[in-house]
C-alpha cells in the first residue's frame, strides 16, 4: 500500500531557513537556490518581464533587509569564527549591523 507523502513545512525563523539565507548574506544573491521553497524568489536568475523587475527587486531587498534583521547577528558570529575571507558580506554592507 503507497504511504501518503507529507509535505515538508518549513517555518520562519528554522534553522533551515537560516541556512539557506547565509549565501545570500554573504554575495547579495540566492545563488544555490535555496531561497524559493520558502516562498522568496531572487529575481535575477528568473525570467520577469522588463516592467516587472524593480517591484520584484523591491520585494527581495525588503526580505533580505527582514531576514538580516532575524539572522544577522548569528551569520556574523557563525562567520567571524570559521571564515578566514577578507571583507564584510554585502548584506553587512547593504543594511549595517544587524
Amino acid at each position: 500500500m503507497a504511504t501518503k507523502r507529507i509535505p515538508l513545512r518549513r517555518r520562519q525563523g528554522s534553522n533551515a531557513e537560516y541556512q539557506a539565507w547565509r549565501e545570500t548574506f554573504e554575495t547579495g544573491r540566492d545563488g544555490f537556490g535555496d531561497l524559493p521553497e520558502f516562498g522568496i524568489f531572487d529575481p535575477i536568475p528568473y525570467l520577469i518581464p522588463a516592467e516587472e523587475l524593480p517591484a520584484a527587486q523591491a520585494t527581495f531587498q525588503e526580505q533580505k533587509r527582514d531576514a538580516w534583521k532575524r539572522f544577522g547577528a548569528r551569520f556574523l558570529a557563525e562567520r567571524a569564527a570559521t571564515d578566514a575571507r577578507k571583507g564584510e558580506p554585502k548584506a553587512f554592507l547593504e543594511f549595517g549591523a544587524p
